[in-house]
């Protein structure tokens, strides 16, 4: 994706792995959830508010509740699988 916005391939491998470790630094650092934390990080008007309302738009928060849902069954049918031998 930063590369669709004119970042070389390193800038962008470089800010996106910045990015995911600090926030998850942070989580882990913090006793408050990850929606309070996010709302101290987003500056109304901000380039964080714009990200969060296009993923909002494309419904991301379902789209990753699937995927926790699918992979939730898988963990199950595998379980049984193996539990079965």
């Amino acid at each position: 994706a930063g590369g669709d916005v004119g970042m070389n391939s390193d800038t962008a491998r470089r800010l996106a792995l910045a990015t995911f470790t600090g926030a998850a630094k942070l989580a882990a650092q913090s006793s408050e959830d990850a929606a309070t934390l996010r709302a101290r990080v987003t500056s109304k008007g901000g380039t964080t508010e714009r990200a969060l309302a296009s993923m909002e738009a494309d419904k991301i928060k379902t789209a990753i509740g699937r995927a926790v849902a699918a992979a939730a069954e898988r963990s199950r049918e595998l379980g049984e699988e193996l539990g079965g031998d």
